[in-house]
This record gives C-alpha cells, structure tokens and sequence, in this order.
C-alpha cells in the first residue's frame, strides 16, 4: 500500500508504548548529549584562538580551564559556607573545600571533556595523588617559597595557582586519563 512501512502503519504514527518508552528514555539521551554539547562549546572557543596558540593548545585543555574554574569557585564557596558560617577549624575547611572541588573537577573532567571510559576507581585514584602533589608542591611549597621571597601573599597565591593548573592538567592527561585520544572536533 502507497503511504505505509513494512508493518501497515502510516509513517509519521506511534503507539503509546513507543512514546511512553522514547520520553522514558530523553533523559539518558540528554545525558548521552552533555559531553557533545561541552565538545561544541570547547571547539567553538579553541577556533578563535590565533593560529598560533591553537595549534599547540589541545581542545581538552580548555575544557580543563572551564571545568576547574568552577571548581575554584565551587572551592571557595565551600571554604566561606564551612568556616565563616559553620565556624569549622580552618584547616578542616580548606581540606574538604578542595576535595569536595576536587571529586567535582574529576567526575566532570571524566565525563565531559576527556570523555573517557577507563575504570572510575583507577582514575580517581590517580588524580588523587595528582591532587595531593599539587596541593604539596604549588599551594603550600610554591606559594610559601614566594612568599618567604617578599612577593605579596595573593599575587603568590595566583602565580601558584596558574602552575598548578598547568600542573595537573600534564598529570591527568598523561597519568589518569592516558591512552584516551582528544575527542574528535565537533562539526
């Protein structure tokens, strides 16, 4: 018959249940969709760079810069909410400030921007030892040292705070999340 699939019906019909089971289903597909849209973004902001950075800057790397600039905030939120509020003792706030951005930066660097299916446990305990060698050397050595060498305490806080980023996106992509390829540019 002219207007009819293979099985009778009109094209464009559905029964209930194939709704009911494709509705059921948006919210995996959107779940699914997430690191495509975070790739087109990533892709979108790495072409208008000048030529010359974007040939030596991979696209992860400024996924990594988005993802772990809200974890710097997400860090700071959480250090203002538990001592200035909760009066925590302010070296138990800073330590679960930053694991707490910490686990954030990982499952999302994880998900969206590397986009990688290696084993969850492997991986976060290998950015953990990333997170606690930065925490070590930038935060408190670096930091301290140029501090120690008279520069003002904030500017050596964001001259630390640049190499550890630097810092710990070497380490993830070569340490944690090694053998997972760039993703491939979005149309």
């Amino acid at each position: 018959m002219a207007g009819t699939t293979a099985d009778g019906r009109a094209p464009e019909t559905t029964t209930e249940t194939e709704s009911a089971s494709s509705s059921a289903q948006s919210p995996v597909s959107g779940a699914r969709r997430a690191p495509e849209v975070f790739l087109r973004l990533i892709t979108a902001i790495h072409s208008v760079l000048p030529g010359f950075v974007r040939r030596r800057l991979p696209v992860t790397f400024i996924g990594y810069a988005i993802i772990n600039g809200s974890a710097f905030i997400l860090d700071i939120s959480c250090l203002w909410v538990f001592y200035n509020h909760l009066h925590w003792y302010y070296p138990v706030a800073v330590t679960v400030g930053y694991a707490i951005a910490g686990a954030y930066s990982f499952l999302l660097n994880r998900w969206l921007n590397f986009q990688s299916h290696g084993h969850v446990v492997e991986q976060g305990a290998g950015y953990t030892v990333g997170l606690v060698s930065q925490y070590v050397i930038f935060i408190l050595g670096l930091s301290s040292l140029l501090h120690w060498f008279g520069v003002n305490a904030e500017l050596a806080r964001v001259i630390s705070a640049c190499c550890e980023g630097i810092y710990l996106y070497v380490f993830i992509r070569l340490w944690v999340f090694r053998g997972t390829p760039e993703p491939k540019k979005a149309r």
